[in-house]
């Protein structure tokens, strides 16, 4: 074995030994400085904090994937809770409630859709102006203040505690990590995903329908932050403009520490969550030793600067 081939294969999966030893420094560091961290109650908040982050990660790692960018899940959640908080205050049935929520998303999943794959607009500035523009529709919908959402059952749904007292966010996010772990590593969409990533133009001569793909996954990205933003309603029982703006960075950041390339064709969902898991440690940390959110911005920074510097230095490995 040549050195170029050992160096491969001993950095094909450093972006997960580094996630997995930030999570341990991270923990170890947190557990001296705060024995209440380290303790099964708070490890369950955690987690359920965690949720709406890490399906917020993986919808944005699945367009990463396919070459894409979206931004403007921030202000699809706001969307889709504003929905079901207005229904709620109009006593409509929970699950007609929900139904408009992920229509209402899916609505901006498709405009971004058309504007980034049929008229080749960058997907980029494409979602900032959805983000902008929905999130000034929030504010409308929502009168510029808080709408409480009334309906128990709605709440029960997405952050009720079904079993072993967590909330059933958690189970959210695993069902749905499952899932999209499920389609890109078992099907044929996930290797088309990948393959539109890679390089499209080699994808449409292998017959692969790259424009349906990324219309797909800009639907199932918004989506996704729907759902997101139906689980951070119910535990926060209302819903308010500029509720998600907070999850902006993180949720960019975890799949890009997980290894996506911003040139699409890599990207892991188990890693994305782990990453979503390491960047939650760090907020729930910061809180419990009492310093000020900037903290946690800089512990992000760092982070995501580390794990840039060390691609980059795999990718001079391999050429």
């Amino acid at each position: 074995m040549n050195y170029r081939s050992l160096m491969r294969r001993s950095t094909a999966n450093i972006e997960l030994f580094v996630l997995l030893l930030a999570a341990v420094v991270l923990i170890v560091v947190f557990s001296i400085l705060e024995p209440r961290f380290f303790s099964v109650n708070n490890f369950r908040i955690l987690l359920e904090t965690m949720s709406i982050l890490g399906i917020l990660s993986l919808g944005v790692n699945f367009l990463l994937i396919a070459g894409e960018m979206d931004i403007s899940f921030t202000s699809v959640l706001e969307l889709s809770a504003a929905v079901v908080a207005i229904s709620s205050t109009a006593h409509m049935n929970t699950f007609v409630s929900i139904a408009f929520g992920v229509l209402a998303a899916t609505a901006v999943g498709l405009i971004n859709a058309f504007f980034a794959v049929k008229l080749k607009i960058p997907s980029f500035l494409v979602t900032l102006g959805t983000q902008v523009a929905i999130g000034g529709l929030v504010m409308i919908l929502c009168d510029y203040r808080t709408i409480i959402i009334r309906d128990k059952s709605f709440i029960n749904v997405f952050f009720g505690r079904p079993f072993a007292n967590i909330a059933s966010a958690v189970y959210w996010m695993i069902g749905i990590a499952i899932v999209i772990w499920f389609v890109l590593t078992r099907t044929r969409f996930g290797k088309w995903v990948y393959a539109t990533g890679g390089k499209q133009s080699s994808a449409r001569l292998m017959g692969i329908p790259t424009d349906r793909v990324k219309i797909s996954l800009f639907v199932t990205s918004a989506i996704l932050a729907g759902v997101a933003g139906f689980i951070l309603g119910s535990r926060a029982t209302s819903a308010r403009p500029a509720m998600g703006t907070s999850y902006l960075m993180p949720a960019i950041s975890a799949p890009i520490l997980a290894g996506a390339a911003l040139t699409g064709g890599q990207g892991s969902a188990f890693k994305t969550l782990l990453a979503a898991f390491v960047l939650t440690i760090i907020t729930n940390g910061v809180t419990l030793i009492g310093l000020e959110p900037a903290y946690r911005d800089i512990f992000m920074g760092v982070i995501l600067i580390s794990a840039l510097s060390v691609r980059y230095l795999q990718n001079m490995n391999r050429d």
